[in-house]
Parts: C-alpha cells; structure tokens; sequence
C-alpha cells in the first residue's frame, strides 16, 4: 500500500475521490479503471476499493472491503501559533504523524499570530495522515486561552519556562487511553498569570528539559513523552 486516497463522499457500498484527491489519482498516479486502491474517511475506516469510472474531475469507486480501527489518538495539544508559517505547517504535518487527536491553536497574550489559515493546515493534516498511514484526521481549530482552559481531560499540562514555578519530570501514571490536554506556549512564554490560571484549575507543570526549545520543538518533544 503505497498510497492513500482521502475522501468524505461515501454512499453505500461506493465512493467517490473529488478534486484534488480525483487529479492525483487520475492525472498524477495515472490509475486506471479496474485498479485496486485504498481510500480512508478520516473516522476510523479503510475501503479497499476497485476504480469504476474516473475522470479530471471525480473517480468512483466501489467498496469491495472496509477495515475499521478503534482511535488510538488521545491527545489534544494546544499550541501559541508561531508567526513562520514555515514553521507553524512543518509542526502540524509532525504532530499528525506522531499521533495527535485535537490540534488548537491557541491565542494567549504573547501569541505572534494573530491570522491563520485553518484550511491550508487541515490540508498539510490530511496530507500528513495518508503518509502516516494513520485512520483519523485531527481537527486543527483556534480557541481563546481561557477557553483552552475549560477543555475537559483526565489528565492536563502546562509547558512553561519559570524556574519559580512549578514543574514535574515524571508524568502521572495513567490509562494510555485517557485524555491528556497539553500546553505549549509562545516563543515569549505564557505569562506568570497564564501559569497560575492554568494551576488553579487543575493543571500540572511538565519539564522539558534544562533547554530552552522553540515552541515547535517543544510542541513534539511533549507529544512524544505520552506516546
């Protein structure tokens, strides 16, 4: 399997890849009818699928198989946007290969970023996910900071730089099936009263290391200590 098709128009024991999912099939990959390919939908499932009829524009598809995975993605990383847009994509496609469940790009006081083109990032995350080879595609979506705060999750951290404050190297044991919610802030740091709203309501400092890292860095590092 070498490739991954990606599409939300199923019906049935059929499909259909549209646009820019139908160009790279067709024109790119140059598949042809009666080829096997796969597709998934973003929401757990897999279709083996035989091509019927394609075109410039759409490739249909019939559904000989469906293979379904329970998620396995279970955590959400909330993220000060990094104003490199470079930067910022290159994270998203990296969090979405390693396993994220919910990306949010957060908006604190220090945040670099005030726009953001949330279309252009779900693309580079479907693009990540067919290359991973993974089931789900995370939702990317923006949220106030307080907002951030109020997510439900069974076990939540805040990444920050004050040595004041406090800050654990040991993550609680836990489910690896639970819900974690993760802080990273701006290249400027959450703000000490940031720090302290996000304790107040249940939040755990997480250490990173004695090194100061960009919040991309920081961002992956984290993910991967909960994988």
């Amino acid at each position: 399997m070498n490739n991954l098709f990606y599409t939300q128009s199923i019906a049935g024991a059929s499909l259909t890849l549209e646009d820019q999912e139908a160009a790279h099939c067709a024109l790119v990959l140059r598949k042809k009818v009666g080829e096997i390919i796969y597709v998934i939908d973003g929401k757990g499932n897999r279709y083996k699928c035989c091509i019927d009829r394609q075109s410039k524009r759409d490739v249909e598809c019939a559904i000989l198989s469906t293979e379904t995975k329970e998620k396995s993605e279970n955590i959400t990383i909330a993220i000060a946007p990094t104003k490199n847009r470079d930067r910022l994509e290159w994270m998203v496609e990296k969090l979405v290969e390693i396993g994220v469940e919910r990306i949010v790009l957060m908006h604190t006081k220090n945040t670099e970023r005030t726009r953001t083109n949330l279309e252009r990032l779900e693309k580079k995350a479907v693009s990540a996910v067919k290359q991973s080879l993974r089931f789900y595609i995370p939702a990317v979506i923006e949220m106030e900071y307080a907002d951030v705060l109020k997510i439900e999750s069974t076990a939540r951290y805040i990444a920050h730089c004050y040595p004041e404050q406090p800050k654990s190297a040991t993550l609680v044991s836990e489910n690896k099936l639970s819900n974690k919610l993760i802080l990273i802030g701006p290249e400027g740091d959450f703000t000490t009263q940031e720090v302290e709203q996000a304790f107040k309501v249940g939040f755990q400092g997480l250490d990173l290391g004695e090194f100061r890292l960009r919040t991309e860095t920081a961002a992956i590092v984290a993910v991967t200590r909960f994988q």
